[in-house]
């Protein structure tokens, strides 16, 4: 296996980018891209690699661990779509743990990204894209205990899709999106069949689940 250090000499020379642009890019330090380069860190966090896919094509998992195929489909790409194109994979780092209480809501253990709880190999094309653990048998079969959905902020649910829905009074809860109002949202409990409508004035964000991934899909930082 190769070293960070050689990873991203090999990036560098490849790209042609400049440290500052490579800082730039994966919201870090120019010190730290240096650190990278000459050797004197060995490892790199999730966050930036995935921010450096994005606009080089370079796989975030053969940079930070240098596993897999070392370049990918950047995002930004704006090549020509065809029938049968898949999805790049992704590092999707997971931020935390979600105990799911009844009618599906739930408390965030912990919701700090890079809090190192790993991460998922999934595909996805948003950026900004996390993963959560659940905990909890309130959701079963739909979701079970110990598995991770996959959240997508930037991503547009459709009615019939599960939701992570967050409220300004601080309750968090996953839901299936039946109606989307200009004032109003209306929801479906997963077990219960129980409708609940919020005011937009109520909700704080809505993010689309976009997958749920079975624990053999989790990998260690």
């Amino acid at each position: 296996m190769s070293t960070l250090q050689e990873r991203m000499q090999e990036f560098v020379r490849e790209t042609g980018w400049t440290v500052g642009k490579i800082a730039s890019v994966a919201g870090v330090s120019s010190s730290a891209v240096s650190q990278w380069i000459g050797g004197e860190t060995l490892s790199i966090k999730i966050e930036p690699a995935v921010m450096l896919e994005r606009e080089s094509g370079f796989s975030a998992l053969w940079l930070a661990k240098g596993k897999g195929i070392k370049k990918v489909a950047p995002a930004n790409d704006d090549g020509a779509e065809y029938a049968g194109r898949s999805r790049p994979q992704r590092l999707v780092p997971i931020v935390g743990m979600a105990k799911m209480g009844s009618d599906g809501f739930y408390e965030e253990i912990s919701s700090v990204v890079g809090a190192g709880d790993g991460h998922i190999e999934i595909a996805t094309e948003d950026p900004n894209a996390y993963g959560l653990q659940v905990r909890g048998q309130s959701m079963f079969p739909a979701i079970r205990d110990g598995w991770y959905v996959l959240i997508e902020p930037n991503g547009e649910p459709r009615t019939g899709e599960y939701v992570l829905l967050k409220l300004r009074d601080g309750r968090k809860m996953v839901k299936e999106l039946l109606i989307r109002r200009a004032g109003s949202v209306e929801v479906l409990s997963v077990n219960s069949q129980e409708r609940m409508t919020f005011d937009v004035s109520e909700i704080d964000s809505i993010h689309a689940v976009g997958a749920v991934v079975t624990p053999s899909k989790w990998r260690p930082d």
